[in-house]
């Protein structure tokens, strides 16, 4: 008996259209076939382009702002309505815990909802150099953006490109990874459905590094919003560069947890836990991977760590009581399995540090939940983006040192800090360089909060009205006033 999978195609102009490659996806959880997907090519991407210049070129999409927040608002609507269908899809496939898709689903449903509450902000200014003359500075859409998003958030990191970007008033030509290609197509049927959406505005093509690379040199492309890794992004940076591209880049992090003696240990621990990302398998750019402990609680606040990493339940994403899944493929188990092994040269394990392939966890690509201590801060397990469930902890002995291990990476995305001297606090935030500090918490994002990375984690804001701000061009309208017509003239 054979089962057919459900097929995904590609968005081009308002219609859903089939590719010549296709590709089967396996649950990352079972090695079960979930469902296939339409691969584009070079051909694909230059027709989604050519969509996506009509809709911002005629019509009324780029300057009509009623239109736009009546269409975010119905999709707003449309994903709460079906989130739960998206949420299972979410899991099979890429095998995250069912509530974190429940809450990615829902995220997507709340920052599409929140930018089509500012399509009317988008602001200008006017000033009057001499008195007869006034320019009116406006903002207006850039144009045609290309998304070329990761696997490791697809409907979380949707929302956040296309919430701004077609608030502003531009087209989207969206990238997924081919591995959450599915997930992101079931969410961008919901928006398709929609009667006032003009054809063209959003388009989908799925795809690897070649779909990737059409883009970035695409001329008719006028900006690029891409999340992945702070290497590829150096890569798309110096393919934009031909063009001129505006650039939007959300990058790698090797994010600290710094954890005072006098913090509350009960409240560090936890923010140790999900700063980590261990629910979410580590596969989180701003995982804090670098716990950085005082002396003097460095030793019982690992172990109890090292305690609590250890009871974490590792399984499939659709079952309850799991709480941490696989990675996404075998590759990336093979990835993080290889820097645990670098990492036993280095350091010590205090928990984890194997693949799991017990109770049927072998069909699938399960990664213990790994804590190494006693991590040298040059250490390659220190400095480089595992993107697993590896925390790597280290000692520190004051605020200056604390401050300078903090700094010691090429990232900058985000940092925590647990203390209940909130000078300490405020003075270890402001010396941190980093987009994001948390104090005595971690991983808290709302959609009217700008974030981003400074250094080698990225260019420019996401979210708030600087998130939409990313999304725009100004230009100088200078008005000229006949003088005689002025008062004293």
């Amino acid at each position: 008996m054979t089962t057919t999978l459900r097929h995904y195609r590609n968005l081009i102009g308002g219609e859903w259209v089939d590719t010549k490659q296709e590709r089967e996806l396996r649950s990352p959880a079972t090695g079960e076939p979930i469902h296939t997907v339409a691969l584009a090519s070079a051909d694909d991407v230059d027709a989604a382009v050519a969509a996506a210049s009509a809709a911002v070129s005629h019509g009324s999409w780029a300057w009509d702002p009623e239109l736009r927040a009546r269409v975010l608002f119905e999709y707003s609507r449309l994903v709460s309505e079906n989130w739960k269908e998206l949420a299972l899809a979410l899991t099979r496939e890429s095998g995250k815990l069912f509530g974190l898709a429940k809450n990615e689903t829902r995220r997507l449903a709340q920052s599409i909802e929140y930018f089509a509450g500012i399509t009317r902000w988008v602001y200008g200014r006017s000033v009057s150099p001499r008195p007869d003359l006034l320019n009116v500075i406006v903002r207006e859409p850039v144009g045609v953006v290309g998304a070329i998003l990761p696997w490791n958030m697809p409907l979380g990191l949707v929302a956040r490109t296309m919430g701004p970007a077609l608030a502003a008033g531009n087209s989207l030509v969206i990238k997924p990874d081919e591995l959450t290609a599915g997930s992101t197509a079931a969410a961008l049927e919901l928006l398709s459905s929609i009667p006032e959406l003009p054809p063209g505005v959003v388009n989908m093509v799925a795809g690897g590094d070649d779909v990737g690379k059409a883009m970035t040199a695409h001329a008719d492309i006028d900006m690029i919003a891409f999340t992945g890794s702070s290497d590829t992004g150096k890569a798309v940076m110096r393919a934009c560069a031909g063009t001129l591209k505006k650039l939007s880049l959300e990058l790698g992090g090797k994010s600290p947890i710094i954890v005072f003696d006098d913090a509350d240990l009960d409240r560090a621990l936890d923010g140790a836990v999900e700063g980590a990302s261990f629910y979410h398998a580590g596969q989180i750019c701003l995982a804090g991977t670098r716990l950085l402990v005082q002396e003097r609680l460095y030793d019982d606040f690992v172990d109890r760590l090292a305690e609590r990493t250890a009871d974490l339940k590792v399984g499939d994403g659709a079952e309850r009581g799991v709480q941490c899944g696989p990675v996404i493929s075998e590759a990336q188990m093979e990835r993080v399995l290889g820097y645990i092994d670098v990492g036993r040269g280095e350091a010590q394990i205090a928990a984890g540090g194997m693949r799991l392939t017990d109770g049927g966890l072998d069909r699938g690509f399960f990664v213990a939940p790994t804590v190494f201590r006693d991590v040298e801060p040059d250490a390659r397990i220190a400095q480089e983006e595992i993107f697993g469930p590896v925390v790597a902890a280290m000692r520190f002995s004051d605020l200056d040192h604390a401050t300078e291990l903090a700094n010691s990476t090429r990232y900058g995305l985000a940092a925590g800090v647990f203390t209940r001297d909130i000078d300490k606090a405020m003075a270890l935030a402001r010396r941190v360089k980093a987009g994001t500090v948390w104090v005595n918490t971690y991983a808290q994002l709302f959609q009217n909060s700008e974030m981003g990375g400074v250094r080698q984690s990225g260019l420019g804001r996401q979210y708030g009205l600087e998130g939409l701000h990313e999304y725009t061009e100004l230009k100088n309208i200078a008005i000229g006033i006949d003088p005689r017509l002025m008062p004293g003239a």
